[in-house]
Order: structure tokens, then C-alpha cells, then sequence
């Protein structure tokens, strides 16, 4: 949109220009929260899988190297190794790539059908079909623009995916912890003693 010097000049601005450049500006906002988000959600994941596999590596050391001591807490730390497991597991599973590559046909591209935005799509195209089919999105407006709107849905489809696994790995962690810290209590007072 042309910058104008003052609040008149904005009256004599066709409707297409705001038109436009809303447009752009929705996809340009709605591509930053999606990105945003992607890498929100790879740092949660990241932070549980780098705790937890610490919290595993120095109960599993110290417990292997004390085995008389810790053999009458063998419940409590089985419970905690188990929680820790699984928390990443499920935050492993968050951040896994899911590769998934579409063959895309000249019927596809004619009846416009192909999404060609993820590069799992366009990757089995020769450099010449490739280009051909972008320029035949970017002349038509309206294919461009389902293209974006496809790739954002698919972008969501994998952030609710991932949001869900970290759900369950924040969930297994915290109610593992509480409960094995109540295991581990119960075995200190009233069997150990």
C-alpha cells in the first residue's frame, strides 16, 4: 500500500489496494502465529525431553551403583524411571518429522488440486513442471490463495498434533512425580522405618 502524507488522501485509495493489502497482512500474521507456535511448542518438547533424560541417566546411575540401599525403594524409583520414560517418549514423539510425500500428476495441477506450498509435494516434480505449476498458481488468484489457505490448515493439522502429544508428556510427568513422590514417602515412613 502507498504511504500517503495525509488522513484525505486515504478517500481516493481504491478499495483494491486495502483489499489487497489486507490480505497480505492476514497471511503474513497468520504465518508468523503458525511459525510461532511451531517453535514454542519444539522448546516445551526439547525442555522435557533434556530433563527427563538427565532425571533418567542419575537414577539409573545411582541407583545401579547403591543397589543395597535402594532395593527397598524399589517401587518409588521404578514409578519415577517409568514417568520419566514415557514423558519422553511422548515429547520425542511432539517433535518427530512426519515426512509424507504426495505425488502430484498433471491431472492435480490441471484441476487444481495439488498443494505444492509443502515440499513434500512439489520434491517429486522435474525443475521444469515445478516451475510451470507455480507460475499457473501464482496467475490465478484464486488457486494461489486456496494453496495458502491449504498449507495453513495442514500447518495446524501438525501443531495440533504436536500440542496434543505435549499435553500428555506435561500430564504423565506431573502426575508421575506426585505419585511417586507419595510412593516414595509412603515407603520412608511406614515401611522403612
Amino acid at each position: 500500500m502507498p504511504r500517503h502524507s495525509n488522513y484525505e488522501d486515504f478517500s481516493k485509495i481504491p478499495l483494491q489496494e486495502f483489499h489487497d493489502t489486507g490480505i497480505s497482512s492476514f497471511f503474513r500474521i497468520l504465518s508468523n502465529n503458525l511459525n510461532h507456535q511451531n517453535m514454542l511448542a519444539d522448546n516445551k518438547a526439547n525442555i522435557m525431553i533434556s530433563i527427563n533424560t538427565v532425571v533418567l541417566s542419575l537414577v539409573i546411575g545411582s541407583s545401579a551403583r547403591n543397589t543395597e540401599y535402594w532395593q527397598n525403594l524399589f517401587v518409588p524409583i521404578i514409578m519415577f524411571v517409568l514417568t520419566s520414560l514415557f514423558t519422553t517418549v511422548f515429547a520425542v514423539l511432539a517433535t518427530r518429522p512426519n515426512f509424507v510425500k504426495g505425488i502430484v500428476t498433471q491431472d492435480d495441477l490441471d484441476n487444481k488440486k495439488s498443494n505444492l506450498f509443502f515440499f513434500g509435494n512439489f520434491t517429486s516434480l522435474t525443475p521444469k513442471d515445478f516451475e510451470d505449476s507455480m507460475l499457473t498458481i501464482l496467475k490465478d488468484d484464486d488457486y494461489l490463495y486456496r494453496s495458502i489457505l491449504a498449507n495453513f490448515y495442514g500447518q495446524g493439522m501438525v501443531l495440533k498434533r504436536k500440542y496434543i502429544l505435549l499435553k500428555y508428556s506435561y500430564n504423565i510427568f506431573l502426575i508421575g512425580l506426585i505419585l511417586s513422590m507419595v510412593v516414595f514417602g509412603f515407603f520412608q515412613y511406614f515401611i522403612l522405618s
